[in-house]
């Protein structure tokens, strides 16, 4: 607290004694939390530190992430401890953090120090960060049904989750559903329905569908790419990423008297 009261002292210097600009009220606004936080997000983790280990921040959950994550890894002075992260992540998870839900599965998918790497408990981790909201957790998820890390695969969840997913403009989910169709995974084999997804996988960003999507259009006639073409236009209509040209347009409003 010293710190940030000797920058407020010296930006009220600056522009006259009793006046504090708005950047002093800023950095004075910001809680301890916020402060350590910044500063774990710029690198400087002894700064984090202290700001995340007051008596403010000591029942604050989303504190005891960073703190985990800086016991995890070795930062701001803190000798690796993988245990002593772990139980701050849980701690954290169960005043629903998600991030801490991700970082207890990531231990778990891993293992080490300790630890037995155990998909099925990384799993578990993962769902619970997907029913907290996390969209990261719901494309992990959807992975693990997928059968990613040698777990049985549900295909039918996996692409309930890549289409959740994909519902937010994600191309990576729009692969993997487009995988799903090409593969015959928990769906009937559609190439058709499978080139409209790594179509729009391309368009929303995802570089690594341009393959599949070159390939598909190779294989299939004019008639199937137009097909394709279509039902792409369906689904952005029906999430309101493009305009439907069957729309009535609304009529414009009547000019006052």
């Amino acid at each position: 607290m010293r710190g940030l009261l000797t920058v407020l002292l010296a930006l009220s210097l600056a522009t006259g004694f009793g006046s504090v600009t708005a950047e002093a009220k800023s950095i004075f606004e910001k809680t301890m939390e916020d402060q350590g936080i910044s500063a774990w997000k710029k690198g400087d983790f002894k700064r984090a530190r202290r700001w995340l280990s007051t008596d403010e921040t000591a029942e604050k959950p989303l504190s005891w992430y960073y703190l985990g994550l800086m016991y995890e890894n070795g930062q701001g002075g803190f000798d690796i401890d993988i245990r002593r992260a772990e139980k701050l992540y849980h701690r954290a998870a169960e005043k629903g953090i998600p991030e801490a839900m991700l970082a207890i599965a990531d231990i778990h998918a891993r293992g080490g120090a300790g630890v037995r790497p155990n998909s099925s408990v990384a799993r578990a981790w993962h769902e619970r960060a997907a029913d907290a909201g996390s969209l990261k957790g719901m494309m992990l998820l959807a992975y693990d049904y997928a059968g990613a890390h040698g777990l049985p695969p549900d295909y039918q969840r996996a692409r309930i989750w890549f289409e959740q997913v994909a519902a937010t403009g994600n191309g990576e989910a729009m692969n993997g559903i487009a995988n799903l169709y090409r593969n015959g995974h928990g769906v009937d084999v559609n190439m058709v329905e499978a080139l409209k997804w790594y179509r729009l996988a391309v368009k929303y960003g995802y570089a690594d569908a341009a393959g599949s999507e070159a390939l598909l259009s190779r294989i299939l006639d004019p008639a199937q790419q137009a097909d394709a073409s279509n039902r792409m236009l369906e689904w952005e209509i029906l999430t309101g990423r493009a305009p439907d040209p069957n729309a009535v347009p609304a009529a414009a409003p009547k000019a006052k008297p």
